[in-house]
């Protein structure tokens, strides 16, 4: 059966925050004895939030912390400690830290800090690494009822009932049944029924299907079987055929082992003949080679040492005319290289003088339409001397010359005339 043990408090209200209060429970019961004020329902308090991890309401902004003011602190750090006695005989540990702090602006800042759930061993409160549970707000919010046995509108609503909330079976009726349903649980029947219902649809849709799939397997199996007849009667009928393969088969085996006996007899003696027939062009080609060595080959006179001592230096005597002829090949090579090259500076020089030709015709076609310009623009200004077809060099230069002057007094005049036009736009005006 599970009980409470011990709990320690330390900051919560007006507990103090330097300090653990320690308040043991005894069995079968604990009483409470004090003044107002003195913390009798921060004890209950305390209870409820270690259990259930709700804190007291009304009490938001750090109401349920010690106040900083009061402890002359920026921060105060409080702690509440339950050692109980789960429904299973285990001894356990829970702790939950808060701390609140004070704004520059004056406000209360209140942070829950992290929570330990754990085996508490034979040491008083301390904890191993591995007795720890949980560490997780949330899962020691939902572990803790399930260790005391009891759920946690059980707690919040009866055991652990703030006494603000106390009144509560005098609230609306639909306030007190909801009240109700989540202290019997009644919620957890009703999701009960609802699976129950929808697994009760879900099975009869699949017994449904499973009824429609085993007609379906139904015909298939009578399907199959009339496969399966006519499958046996067509095996038969490929036995029956198979004999009269396998004796077809074999007449024919043996008809193409003769056709390629008598083809390989047939080969072999095409290849025979062939064969005499190349014996008897190449006994004719040796004759006429013999003839014809007989009439080109000449007698070398000599003893037959003179001849074995030609015969024995004749190799050195091919190699000498080899490396000759290397020799000469070289030579030849430099010339045919001799020749590309110059071939190759002809056709430059041949580029070189139609370019050469052209730029002589553009120059002769400038020189023209130059000599035009000059007769045009002399005509024009009346300059005597240039009527000329053929002008040189001296002349071009002294048109250019008498044309400069021809422009000078041009411009003088044209200075002159504006002048005297504003001398006499200065007198009317």
């Amino acid at each position: 059966m599970a009980h409470l043990n011990k709990l320690g408090i330390r900051g919560i209200r007006s507990f103090d925050d330097k300090q653990f209060a320690v308040i043991e429970f005894f069995s079968p019961v604990t009483v409470i004895v004090g003044h107002n004020g003195s913390g009798k329902t921060t004890i209950i308090e305390c209870l409820k939030y270690a259990t259930t991890g709700d804190q007291p309401p009304n009490t938001r902004g750090g109401a349920f912390v010690h106040d900083p003011k009061m402890a002359n602190e920026k921060e105060v750090k409080a702690q509440v400690k339950l050692r109980f006695y789960a429904a299973n005989g285990s001894r356990m540990l829970a702790v939950r830290n808060l701390s609140v702090s004070v704004r520059k602006n004056g406000t209360l800042t209140m942070k829950t800090l992290e929570s330990i759930l754990a085996l508490a061993d034979g040491n008083g409160d301390k904890i191993g690494k591995r007795g720890v549970i949980s560490t997780k707000c949330a899962e020691m919010d939902a572990e803790i009822p399930h260790l005391l046995g009891v759920s946690k509108a059980v707690l919040e609503n009866v055991i652990f009932c703030h006494q603000e909330d106390s009144y509560w079976p005098l609230s609306e009726p639909a306030a007190l049944k909801k009240k109700f349903d989540d202290i019997f649980e009644a919620t957890k029947y009703t999701k009960a029924l609802d699976n129950i219902k929808a697994l009760r649809k879900e099975r009869m849709a699949d017994l449904k299907a499973e009824s429609e799939r085993l007609e379906s397997l139904a015909r298939e199996k009578a399907h199959a079987d009339k496969l399966k007849s006519r499958i046996a009667e067509m095996n038969g009928l490929i036995a029956s055929l198979t004999t009269e393969y396998e004796s077809l088969r074999a007449a024919y085996d043996q008809q193409v082992r003769s056709n390629q006996h008598l083809n390989d007899t047939g080969s072999k003696f095409r290849e025979i003949y062939v064969k005499a027939e190349q014996l008897a062009q190449r006994k004719e080609q040796y004759k006429e080679e013999l003839s014809l060595a007989r009439e080109s080959l000449q007698e070398i006179s000599g003893t037959e040492e003179e001849l074995q001592e030609r015969l024995r230096t004749y190799d050195d005597h091919v190699m000498k005319q080899k490396q000759r002829r290397t020799i000469e090949e070289g030579h030849q090579q430099d010339a045919e290289d001799d020749i590309a090259e110059a071939r190759s500076q002809h056709v430059n020089l041949v580029n070189l003088q139609g370019q050469l030709l052209a730029d002589e015709k553009a120059q002769e076609q400038r020189i023209a339409d130059r000599e035009e310009l000059i007769r045009d623009i002399a005509s024009r200004h009346h300059i005597k001397g240039f009527e000329n077809s053929q002008l040189d060099r001296d002349q071009v230069i002294q048109f250019i010359s008498l044309l400069n002057d021809a422009k000078r007094k041009q411009n003088a005049e044209t200075d002159r005339l504006q002048v005297g036009s504003n001398l006499q736009a200065g007198f009317d005006g």
